[in-house]
């Protein structure tokens, strides 16, 4: 029979094994946190980089289809698929292109919006598909990228970079 002594310390050590175990549970919550915000930081910035980028090229170039292929173009260059042309994609990311250009032609819509048509002595706006928002639409091509592939499309950005070695002269 244990004594009261020996009671009170396996009653003691239990609650240290609890406590441990808390912290544990703890410390495995705060970094899943930590690591989820890293990640929406680290793809709001650059869905702030792809989008940014199309938006410029959009404003650049007036005619609407030239303008759609190159902020195509620079978005795919960026993530390094392409170094030249769409050509060089494969009919595998047929269904990334048929999601983002709709995207494009919103931003080079906004860039260059269609003037004012005159209707007599009134003058009316002049009639476009509405719009949507490009932001909204560029989380729902992300949404189905990584529903469609396992992994999210800003994942992309990252690439591995070998080590440099250090040379002393």
């Amino acid at each position: 029979m244990p004594t009261a002594a020996e009671t009170l310390i396996a009653r003691l050590q239990a609650d240290c094994t609890a406590a441990e175990a808390a912290e544990r549970l703890v410390r495995a919550t705060v970094e899943a946190q930590i690591q989820a915000a890293e990640r929406a930081r680290a793809f709001a910035w650059r869905r702030l980089s792809a989008l940014s980028d199309m938006a410029r090229v959009a404003a650049l170039e007036p005619d609407r289809e030239l303008a759609v292929e190159r902020q195509l173009e620079a978005l795919f260059r960026e993530i390094g698929w392409i170094e030249g042309s769409l050509a060089e994609l494969g009919e595998g990311a047929r269904p990334l292109l048929d999601w983002l250009r709709p995207i494009a032609e919103t931003l080079h819509a906004e860039a260059h919006p269609a003037p004012a048509e005159p209707d007599g002595a009134n003058v009316q706006p002049a009639r476009e598909p509405p719009l949507t928002d490009p932001i909204a639409a560029f989380r729902a091509f992300e949404a189905w990228y990584e529903a469609e592939r396992g992994e999210a499309f800003l994942q992309v950005y990252e690439r591995y970079m070998p080590a440099t070695p250090v040379v002393e002269f």
